[in-house]
């Protein structure tokens, strides 16, 4: 018999190369497609010549069993049919004994050569592999020493699949191929051809026998010695030959089997693999889940699959790289947070009243904590000291220095001891005692009601002002270096005589150096031009407001870096 396998390769080609794309494919990709389609058409080769075999022995058989009852004109059994009309007839079929058929097992199992017993231990049980077909339905489960140890379920499009079979067979003689399914659902190239086929009775059951000649017909199938259930049979009108049948019948089983074949190849690997890849990234969602953001999966392949653990890998980085960010931002925010609080614990919170003198401060925080501070007690001898500076760097690390300074000013002040020696004392400590360059700049006054004369130091602090009761402005200058910068400079103690009436105006760089939207700094000019304005009748409250919201007013929307602390006193 000779079979045309160019419908066959034609269909291949199509569906793995898209219409109109042939003509643009490389000389190598070229090549690997026709490496593909061999491949395939020695697999369909291979399972036609198997179920032939097969089938040419069973047709042999059948076909003189035949001849010799028609030359007897013995009885022969009949098989009850049903005619398209509905009524019953009986039909001869022939042979008094029906051949059974050989299954896949004995005639198609291949011979396999032992491997020699491994030296240390026996060689594992072998695997076995069952399909079962229903519907479009199709299940492989693969089996080791009775146990299951992987089963794929998948969906293949058995009409088409068939379709591709029966477009194969030559219907020259009127023959209509068709297949019948397990669960009793019956395949044909056309309706015509399936309600046919549905006439012939028993023989297009799942049940049916082998061979038969019903009716006008005669009938030969073949089952899937695979186990799916699966039966390929063959019609034509009586005269042909059965071994012709046979052969037909047993081409479309091979075609079908090889294409259920192949697609078993593609299925069980890609499963696998697909199963592995996936429970990868499972894993790794897991991890990152429960906190381990350097969980990575390995990217195995190029493909799709691939291209998904490439990106999961990127987005583990990046949701650690946040995480990290995370947490440092939160560090920073927990240190600012204790650093505003001890700074504002160190700050007066109440204006203070010794005789006819008043003193108040204010302090308007910024977003970062600084080390700005100012402080006003009264001293044994009923003097009042006068504390203003500002130490280098931000967080809690300034917060705490500023603390020291005070604590150690409130120390030395309270014992008496000269401006000068407690400039030069704190300078040393601050030198000592801070690590990397570390310094602040400090206005420390000694104010005595009785002769309203001010001592002060001033250990490299802005100029600080006296504002007249007649209008003027005094400034108290720098007397030396901020303290802890170039330590043992020595610092020298100055003195201003105050009137009734007079103002005392204290503040931080925070005032001065606040910038508008355009980057220019509100500057000393800008503060003296306020203070000479305003009336020191007025009292200490306007003085601190009215400068408080000119530099407010002039940084408008631009957002404040550093704090801007200011102090006051009247002269009574």
């Amino acid at each position: 018999m000779l079979i045309d396998m160019r419908p066959i390769r034609e269909g291949l080609i199509k569906q793995l190369v898209p219409d109109g794309e042939l003509g643009k494919l490389t000389p190598e990709q070229r090549a690997n497609l026709g490496r593909e389609i061999n491949a395939r058409m020695m697999g369909i080769a291979q399972g036609i010549r198997l179920s032939a075999e097969e089938l040419q022995k069973r047709a042999q058989d059948a076909q003189k069993q035949a001849l010799a009852a028609e030359k007897t004109g013995a009885a022969v059994p009949s098989v009850t049919t049903t005619s398209p009309s509905g009524a019953a007839s009986t039909t001869a079929v022939t042979p008094k004994t029906r051949t059974t058929p050989r299954t896949a097992t004995t005639a198609e199992t291949p011979r396999t050569q032992q491997a020699p017993p491994a030296p240390a231990a026996p060689p594992p049980p072998p695997m076995t592999r069952k399909t079962a077909i229903s519907g479009n339905k199709l299940g492989v489960i693969v089996e080791q020493d009775g146990k299951v140890v992987r089963e794929v379920n998948a969906e293949i499009n058995m009409p088409n699949v068939l379709a591709t079979v029966f477009s194969t067979t030559r219907r020259d003689r009127g023959e209509i191929p068709f297949a019948i399914a397990k669960d009793g659902q019956l395949y044909t190239q056309s309706e015509a051809d399936r309600r046919t086929i549905a006439s012939l009775g028993a023989v297009a059951t799942p049940d049916g026998p082998a061979t038969a000649r019903t009716g006008n017909w005669i009938v030969v199938t073949t089952s899937d010695p695979s186990g799916s259930g699966l039966k390929m049979g063959i019609a034509r009108p009586v005269g042909d030959s059965l071994n012709s049948l046979r052969l037909t019948a047993a081409r479309n089983a091979g075609l079908g089997l090889g294409l259920i074949g192949l697609a078993l190849v593609g299925i069980v690997p890609l499963s696998g693999r697909l199963t592995r890849n996936v429970t990868a990234l499972s894993d790794g969602v897991k991890r990152i889940a429960e906190g381990d953001y350097s969980a990575r999966v390995p990217v195995r392949s190029q493909d799709e699959v691939g291209r998904l653990a490439k990106a999961f890998n990127h987005m583990a980085e990046e949701v650690e790289r946040h995480h990290r960010s995370a947490v440092e931002q939160e560090r920073i925010k927990r240190e600012l947070e204790l650093g505003r609080l001890i700074q504002f614990e160190m700050l007066p919170h109440a204006p203070l009243r010794l005789g006819l003198l008043e003193v108040k401060g204010v302090s308007v925080p910024a977003r970062e904590v600084g080390g700005d501070f100012f402080n006003y007690f009264e001293l044994p001898n009923h003097k009042l000291a006068l504390l203003v500076g500002d130490v280098s760097g931000k967080g809690v690390g300034a917060a705490l220095l500023m603390a020291n300074i005070q604590a150690s000013l409130r120390t030395r002040l309270a014992l008496g001891q000269d401006l000068s020696a407690i400039a030069n004392a704190i300078d040393e400590d601050v030198e000592s005692s801070s690590p990397g360059p570390v310094y602040a700049t400090l206005f420390v006054g000694i104010l005595d009601p009785a002769t309203r004369l001010l001592q002060y130091v001033n250990a490299g602090h802005h100029p600080q002002y006296v504002v007249r009761k007649n209008g003027g402005l005094d400034v108290m200058s720098s007397t030396g270096l901020p303290v802890g910068l170039l330590a043992g400079r020595g610092y020298r103690a100055s003195e201003v005589q105050l009137e009734a009436g007079d103002l005392l105006f204290f503040y931080t760089d925070g005032c001065v150096e606040t910038e508008d939207a355009a980057g220019e700094f509100f500057g000393a000019e800008r503060l003296e031009s306020v203070l000479a304005q305003r009336d020191p009748a007025r009292g200490i409250d306007d003085l601190l407001q009215h400068v408080e919201r000119d530099v407010s007013a002039f940084r408008g929307s631009t957002e404040q870096f550093d704090d801007a602390t200011m102090m006051a006193v009247t002269i009574g």
